[in-house]
C-alpha cells in the first residue's frame, strides 16, 4: 500500500501481492459472522481464517522495500529524511485529503440533516492528526508513521551483514517466541507474564519478516516452482493450525470464544500464513512476463492500491444493497463454496468501483502532491557552482 513507486521500476510480483492484500481487506471489512444461531459455520470460519492475512501482507510488503537503501550504518542518516519526506508527501498528505473528503461526504449524506458544516465530524481529522486514533482502517497509516519515527533504530539491525543478521534474527526469534508464549497462555486461559509487551509488537515483527523475505527470495531467482511449493506448504501448515485452534476454542469454551485471538493478526500462527501467502503469490507473479501487458496492468493497478485502501470502506457502505443481494443469492454463505461465491464477486465489485475513484484521486491529489515535493535535479549551473566550491 504505502511505498508508492513509479510504474517503470516496479516489481509486478510485489504489486500482485498488494492487489491480493487489497481484496482481502475489502473482504475482511464486508465479512459475515462465523456463527448462525450460535452454531459455528465451518465454511465461513475457513474464509475468515484466510482474510486475517490482509493487513499483515501490506506490512510484509513495506518491510520488503523499507530498508533497501541501507547497506551500512553510514546510510541510515542520509536515508532517514528521504523516508520521512516520502511518507509525508505520498501517504500523510493524501490521507489528510481523504479524511476531508470523507467528512464532507458524510455531512451531505447524513441521515439526520446538520445545521452547519461546522457540525460535521471534524473530530475525525483531529483524532488522526493529534491522537493517532482515527478509529477505523486508517490505523495502519498511524502504524506506518511509527515505523518512520523509529526508522534509524530499525535500520541499524536491518542490514545484510553477518553481525547484523545474527543480531536481528536473535531479536526476531525472541519476539516471535514471546508471541508463541502469549498464544499458549491464551489457549490454556492462563494469565501470567505478558511477554509480548516487552518486545517488538506484532506489526514490527511483520515489518522485519518482510525484510527477511527480501533476502530469502533472492536465493530462489531461478527456482520459481520450488519457491511456490515452499509458500504453499508454509501457508497450509499455518492455515490448519489457525483453523484448528479456532475450532477447538469454540467447541471447548463456547460462543464467547468465536472471535478469539487466532482469527486476527495478533497471533503467532499468522506469521506462518502471511509469510506462506506472500511467497506463494510472489512466485506466481514471477511466471508473468516482465514488461508484458499483464505485468503493466498489474503495476498500474498496484500503484492505485493506496487510494483503494483509503476509499474502499466508503464504497462498501454505499453498496450495502448489492452486498445483501449477493449474500442471499449464495444461500447465506452457509457452506465453504457458497461463502466463496459471496466474498469474491462482492470484493471484485467493490475493488472495481473503488479503482475508478482511486484513479481520479491518483491524478488529482497524489501526483500533484508528489510533484510538489519532488527533488529538483541539479542544473549545469548549480553543478559548476558546486564544483567551484569544492575547488576552493
Amino acid at each position: 500500500m504505502p511505498e508508492i513507486k513509479s510504474t517503470t521500476c516496479k516489481n509486478h510480483s510485489i504489486e500482485l501481492i498488494r492487489i491480493v492484500a487489497c481484496l482481502l481487506v475489502i473482504m475482511a471489512h464486508s465479512q459475515i459472522s462465523i456463527l448462525n444461531n450460535n452454531e459455528l459455520i465451518s465454511g465461513r470460519l475457513a474464509i475468515s481464517t484466510i482474510l486475517a492475512d490482509d493487513v499483515p501482507l501490506f506490512l510484509l510488503v513495506t518491510g520488503f522495500f523499507f530498508f533497501g537503501r541501507i547497506k551500512s550504518d553510514a546510510d541510515i542518516i542520509p536515508t532517514f529524511p528521504h523516508r520521512a519526506k516520502s511518507f509525508f508527501s505520498r501517504v500523510y498528505i493524501p490521507t489528510i485529503v481523504y479524511i476531508l473528503i470523507n467528512i464532507i461526504y458524510r455531512y451531505y449524506n447524513s441521515p439526520t440533516p446538520l445545521n452547519s458544516i461546522l457540525n460535521a465530524d471534524w473530530d475525525y481529522l483531529g483524532r488522526f492528526i493529534f491522537r493517532l486514533l482515527p478509529g477505523d482502517h486508517l490505523w495502519y497509516i498511524c502504524t506506518y508513521m511509527s515505523f518512520i519515527f523509529f526508522f534509524p533504530m530499525l535500520a541499524f539491525v536491518c542490514q545484510d551483514s553477518p553481525q547484523k543478521n545474527k543480531l536481528r534474527r536473535t531479536l526476531l526469534g525472541t519476539a516471535i517466541g514471546a508471541a508463541v508464549i502469549g498464544d499458549v497462555q491464551y489457549f490454556f486461559k492462563l494469565s501470567m507474564i505478558d511477554f509480548e509487551k516487552f518486545l517488538w509488537g506484532y506489526c514490527t515483527i511483520f515489518l522485519i519478516l518482510g525484510y527477511e523475505l527480501s533476502l530469502f527470495i533472492c536465493k530462489f531467482e531461478n527456482k520459481r516452482s520450488k519457491l511456490f511449493a515452499i509458500g504453499i506448504v508454509i501457508y497450509l501448515l499455518g492455515f490448519f493450525i489457525k483453523f484448528g485452534l479456532q475450532y477447538y476454542m469454540f467447541t471447548e469454551y463456547g460462543e464467547n470464544y468465536a472471535n478469539n485471538r487466532f482469527r486476527w493478526l495478533q497471533c503467532s500462527p499468522c506469521f506462518i500464513t502471511t509469510v506462506g501467502m506472500f511467497i506463494a503469490v510472489y512466485a506466481l507473479g514471477t511466471l508473468i512476463k516482465a514488461k508484458g501487458i499483464v505485468a503493466r496492468i498489474i503495476n498500474y493497478v498496484g500503484s492505485c492500491t493506496f487510494a483503494i485502501y483509503l476509499f474502499h470502506f466508503m464504497v462498501i457502505l454505499e453498496t450495502g444493497n448489492l452486498r445483501s443481494t449477493i449474500f442471499w443469492k449464495t444461500g447465506a454463505a452457509m457452506t465453504f463454496f457458497n461463502a466463496i461465491a459471496y466474498y469474491i464477486p462482492y470484493a471484485l465489485a467493490v475493488f472495481g468501483l473503488t479503482l475508478v475513484v482511486a484513479i481520479v484521486f491518483k491524478y488529482v491529489v497524489e501526483k500533484p502532491v508528489e510533484r510538489l515535493f519532488k527533488e529538483k535535479p541539479l542544473t549545469s549551473a548549480s553543478l559548476s557552482t558546486s564544483s567551484g566550491r569544492h575547488d576552493n
